[in-house]
């Protein structure tokens, strides 16, 4: 067996779609971002009891609106906000404990089938804003 062949038989075939692979790569990038300032940030249990009324399918919509709403969400305090509503960023707006864990389950939710209407919902900024301000009143 020649060095290619064994190669080729020790590497796992994963297939991942192009689309799929650049929205990973986003929500990582925004995501390591957001960790650099501070990974640590305090718990606030007034955030925790605001989160708690937002079921997870919610907190996920809430969550792509608020990615919608700028080409840069790092430092946008719209998203700032929302993150701070749905219980994954502290009050000084910096990510808390729960923030990679509700990442990596936002990235399960954004590619199920279900979610297509949605993201049709809130293609463009405005929409996108428009349900914020629908189903997270300031």
């Amino acid at each position: 067996m020649d060095r290619q062949q064994r190669r080729s038989m020790s590497e796992p075939n994963i297939t991942i779609r192009p689309k799929r692979m650049r929205a990973v790569v986003a929500i990582t990038i925004i995501a390591l971002c957001l960790l650099a300032g501070n990974s640590c940030g305090s718990r606030s249990a007034g955030l925790r009891t605001n989160a708690a009324r937002f079921s997870e399918d919610e907190k996920h919509r809430l969550y792509s609106a608020a990615l919608a709403v700028s080409d840069s969400p790092v430092g946008n305090d719209t998203f700032k906000d929302v993150c701070r509503k749905i219980g994954i960023f502290d009050i000084s707006g910096e990510p808390n404990d729960q923030y990679m864990a509700f990442v990596a389950a936002h990235l399960e939710w954004a590619i199920k089938p279900e979610t297509n209407d949605f993201k049709r919902e809130i293609n463009t900024t405005e929409n996108a804003r428009a349900y914020l301000n629908k189903y997270l009143p300031r």
